[in-house]
């Protein structure tokens, strides 16, 4: 396999976890881990398990780290995989198998189980008309099969380096969140297809954030709106001001955000981050909320 792969993983104060995915990669296969500036020993650990690191100055947010570590390979194929994953021993020969398959095939995912052993699964995506949302059967426990699908999920995403080359890769205007939606999408646009290969498995904990609880869900929310707003407006999604204003109102209005201090932190940064977004501020990489620590 290692003439066919590298693993691309981008750590970011992910000491918790990043052993764990690492000893469950094949040893046969390359890797390259990304950190974005840790204050952990991430970095320590990545290397004590035989990987390559590449340490970035600042965090530059999670599609540019993937474009550093996709550069130059020279491989057939790239698996980006978040470090609080963890890889079944026959998941990248499943993987490489599917892709020879299907040679129009651009990026696939793996079938990603929770922590719990359910399967999750990415139905929708802002960039996607509800018509083409995957079908929910392909949640069903179990299930085995190979299907074509109009989006899919960064957290443990294959790429075919040719399609990814082609596509430009990430887009390094987006700091985090949706950027898998937008790479897919412009692959699609492209030609190539999307599947999902239930063969092949990886479970996915769930992201690590830093900070408190309520500080982390904030944080998510704050990105996840600037983030589709973006996205929505680079590919002329219909109305995308009235849209984003109407959902952080309909998150703020909930009765589940009166009754939890995490769902009401979650609205008000919602609603901040869709109340600061300028196309030509992200565009410049003012995405940051106020006292963050992630500011340029």
């Amino acid at each position: 396999m290692h003439d066919h792969l590298r693993i691309v993983c981008v750590t970011y104060n992910s000491a918790e976890v990043i052993a764990q995915f690492l000893s469950s990669v094949p040893a046969d296969i390359e890797v390259v881990v990304v950190d974005n500036n840790s204050q952990d020993a991430s970095i320590q650990i990545a290397r004590d398990h035989g990987a390559r690191v590449i340490e970035m100055p600042r965090n530059m947010g999670f599609g540019a780290a993937c474009n550093r570590g996709a550069a130059g390979n020279d491989k057939e194929f790239v698996f980006f995989c978040n470090p609080d994953s963890t890889l079944t021993p026959a998941c990248c020969a499943l993987l490489i198998e599917a892709a020879q398959k299907h040679p129009r095939a651009g990026a696939m995912n793996p079938a990603i189980l929770n922590g719990k052993g359910d399967l999750r699964l990415d139905r929708r995506s802002a960039l996607i008309s509800r018509s083409e949302y995957t079908d929910r059967r392909y949640a069903a426990p179990g299930n085995k099969d190979s299907v074509q699908v109009n989006i899919l999920t960064g957290a443990a995403l294959f790429c075919r380096q040719s399609a990814f080359d082609e596509v430009g890769g990430f887009d390094e205007d987006i700091f985090l969140y949706h950027e898998d939606d937008d790479l897919v999408f412009r692959m699609r646009q492209a030609g190539w297809t999307l599947r999902i290969e239930h063969g092949a498995t990886v479970t996915h904990l769930g992201g690590k954030s830093s900070g408190t609880a309520i500080q982390g869900a904030a944080m998510k929310a704050y990105f996840i709106a600037q983030s589709r707003m973006y996205v929505e407006r680079r590919h002329g999604v219909s109305f995308p001001g009235l849209r984003a204003w109407a959902r952080a109102f309909v998150k703020l209005l909930s009765p589940l955000t009166v009754l939890s201090a995490r769902k009401r932190a979650q609205a008000l940064a919602y609603l901040n981050g869709t109340r600061r977004f300028e196309m030509s501020r992200y565009q410049e990489g003012d995405y940051m909320p106020p006292g963050s620590g992630l500011e340029k």
